[in-house]
């Protein structure tokens, strides 16, 4: 939903039937704040608020550690370029972030997207505990809108979550959704320009 003149909302609603069910759901959209077409994102800042991590293994699962991001290549507490570090990982971002604590009251800071050519920042907000930060590292060739090709660090994906893999960890949040409950999931994007 369009909220004011620069707000976008998303809001996804589950309820089981008849038993306990895992539910976690993520909005999976590509971000390039230059524009359709315009190249890849290195140089676009971002700024994530969550001081940790939960690894993952070879096969990107969750270990179900947490694991602390300062001076580390997932350190993002202050506003750093998306490229500045990504050749110190194998080659892409795809972790989740487990979000700083906010007031119950109300949605967490997510994260901040800038693009200094452009002028153009994303802010997000969400009440889920988790983000998945993805930098489109295994985006090859694909197709997309008036013929265009996206490669590789063609956008990136901020996918707010309860953790991954959170059914076999029990030190993470549970998604389990009860009968008689409902999951609720809001993100709100807010667009601005220089």
């Amino acid at each position: 939903m369009i909220i004011g003149t620069n707000k976008l909302g998303v809001r996804m609603i589950a309820t089981p039937v008849d038993k306990p069910t895992p539910v976690n759901l993520a909005q999976h959209t590509y971000w390039n704040l230059r524009g359709h077409d315009s190249g890849d994102i290195l140089s676009h800042t971002v700024q994530i608020f969550g001081s940790k991590i939960t690894p993952v293994d070879d096969e990107l699962i969750p270990t179900g550690e947490f694991q602390e991001v300062k001076g580390t290549p997932y350190d993002f507490l202050e506003p750093k370029e998306v490229g500045s570090q990504i050749h110190d990982l194998p080659g892409l971002y795809d972790v989740n972030y487990v979000l700083d604590p906010s007031s119950p009251q109300h949605l967490r800071k997510v994260a901040i997207v800038k693009d200094n050519v452009s002028g153009r920042k994303l802010e997000l907000w969400s009440n889920q505990p988790g983000v998945q930060y993805y930098t489109s590292g295994m985006l090859k060739d694909t197709k997309g809108k008036g013929g265009a090709t996206y490669h590789q660090y063609s956008g990136i994906a901020l996918e707010t979550q309860g953790f991954p893999d959170s059914v076999n960890h029990p030190n993470f949040p549970s998604m389990i959704v009860r009968p008689g409950q409902t999951y609720k999931h809001y993100m709100v994007y807010r667009f601005t320009a220089s």
